[in-house]
């Protein structure tokens, strides 16, 4: 109870909503934006994998220092409730992508990294690039894809002029036996690291050229990557460029390089050590990046948008046991769809420090597309909203829908409800008061669960057959709380 009450102590002073925030914990004040820059915005999207939200600072926590993911935040805005699409890897960057929840186009299930037949993102659907290649955009996407393996599905296919990374769902960072590499087992790791091959293989180009450097650590060569594309893209000034970093830091496996791992002493578990260091890796990155953005001179008119794609996956034994939030991949607990959720855009947005406005990953593509096109309205399609308006004016009571079959949650004002209508059952929480999910208030609130009950079934009755079939479920246990994992 008193480890409950010191977190929603700590989230009331965390979720300061916009032009209240200049002081806010993690997230220092910062001058003030310049006039907004004549021409369409470059756009940066990075994505880490499997980050949870209590593993940046963020949002005020000091265990896992990120303070270039905060040096975005500094310049921009930190969404304290920043959701996804899906609680798993493909499912949710399909919905970043597009702009769409994904189940809305069958794309509902994970994607096994041997290939679930005829699995990918949906040729009919555009992508970012798709929509911002006829808008003079340069287009590049580094790091991991996992959006479909067959060719039609391949990123130069989907919009993208250049392509760097793997097309799996995970891959090795580096070769073990190279000087200077910590590797470091978990209790479920299911195979003996070695030499990429297939879907995990690294691979760049419209043909899919074998690209592998086993011998250099991966999450390097994805931000030499996106380092190269900023310098050649910002030579030429009147044509716009989109990045899309994808990382797989801090996914699982766990490997990092020795100076990161000896940067914290002081986590006595080598699994949560290697874990951390890995995100620092990672963030280090990201000032790369940012660096560059800035001796280029087009820092000010980028957007640059950081989210994780999801939240930690419990089973490997590196999440963060302390928050209620620091765990729940698989899961439509907070932990497995709330991450950290980050956008800058200087010559666009002032300064906003942390909001709690409810936000998601499909209001990417919304954003983007209005910056770069103000004049043409969205897409119909579109599920998402403009982050740069959700920034200005908050709307604490925008309701949010998720769900893989059987498995949904909804999300309106502070009140959650969870539903599994294999198991029959469902739970209402009051997220201010109980952010850690652990009181049911169907009984207190029959109304405030009725009326998400009802939001929850519009979404899913409207909803085509998945393109591929559920893996499985299985009942399990996050930071003590039973719940269902959807895969």
């Amino acid at each position: 109870m008193m480890r409950r009450a010191l977190i929603a102590a700590m989230l009331a002073g965390a979720a300061t909503l916009s032009g209240c925030a200049a002081n806010a914990p993690g997230v220092p004040p910062a001058p003030a934006a310049k006039t907004v820059a004549a021409g369409r915005p470059n756009v940066v999207v990075i994505l880490a994998d499997d980050l949870d939200w209590a593993d940046v600072s963020t949002y005020g926590r000091a265990d896992v220092p990120t303070p270039n993911i905060d040096r975005i935040a500094r310049t921009g805005v930190a969404f304290s409730s920043g959701y996804v699409a899906a609680s798993v890897c493909a499912v949710s960057r399909a919905g970043l992508l597009t702009g769409r929840m994904p189940q809305r186009f069958g794309f509902t299930y994970n994607i096994n990294d041997e290939g679930d037949e005829g699995a990918g993102l949906p040729v009919g659907e555009k992508t970012m690039a798709d929509r911002l290649r006829p808008l003079g955009y340069r287009t590049a996407a580094f790091g991991k894809w996992h959006q479909g393996s067959d060719r039609q599905f391949y990123p130069t296919e989907r919009g993208f002029d250049e392509f760097f990374g793997f097309l799996a769902g995970e891959t090795n960072y580096v070769d073990p036996k190279t000087p200077g590499i910590v590797t470091t087992p978990t209790k479920a790791d299911k195979y003996v690291i070695g030499p990429r091959t297939g879907n995990h293989a690294m691979v760049e180009g419209p043909d899919a050229k074998p690209a592998d450097d086993f011998g250099r650590y991966l999450t390097d060569q994805i931000t030499d990557r996106a380092v190269d594309f900023i310098d050649r893209s910002a030579s030429d000034k009147d044509r716009p460029f989109f990045a899309y970093v994808a990382y797989n830091a801090p996914h699982w496996p766990l490997q990092v390089p020795q100076s990161y791992y000896d940067r914290f002493p002081q986590v006595k578990d080598p699994v949560r050590r290697t874990y951390i260091a890995m995100i620092a890796a990672m963030d280090d990155g990201i000032g790369r990046i940012l660096d560059r953005l800035e001796a280029q001179g087009v820092r000010d008119n980028t957007i640059v948008v950081f989210l994780s794609d999801n939240g930690c996956p419990e089973r490997f034994g590196f999440c963060n046991p302390d928050h209620p939030w620091g765990a729940g991949k698989f899961t439509y607990l907070e932990g497995g769809v709330r991450v950290p959720f980050v956008m800058s855009w200087p010559a666009g947005l002032k300064p906003q420090g942390i909001s709690d406005s409810p936000v998601s990953s499909v209001d990417i593509a919304a954003t983007v597309l209005h910056a770069a096109d103000p004049g043409r309205s969205l897409p119909a399609e579109f599920d998402g909203r403009d982050l740069v308006q959700t920034a200005k004016h908050p709307d604490p009571d925008r309701l949010l829908v998720w769900g893989q079959e059987p498995v949904y949650a909804a999300r309106r004002g502070s009140r959650k409800l969870w539903v599994s209508h294999d198991w029959n059952t469902s739970h209402l929480y009051d997220l201010n008061s109980d952010p850690a999910e652990m009181k049911d208030l169907s009984s207190s609130d029959p109304a405030g669960a009725a009326s998400l009950s009802a939001e929850i079934e519009r979404f899913r009755t409207a909803l085509p057959d998945p393109r591929w079939k559920l893996h499985f479920t299985r009942k399990t246990t996050v930071n003590g709380r039973e719940t269902e994992w959807v895969y």
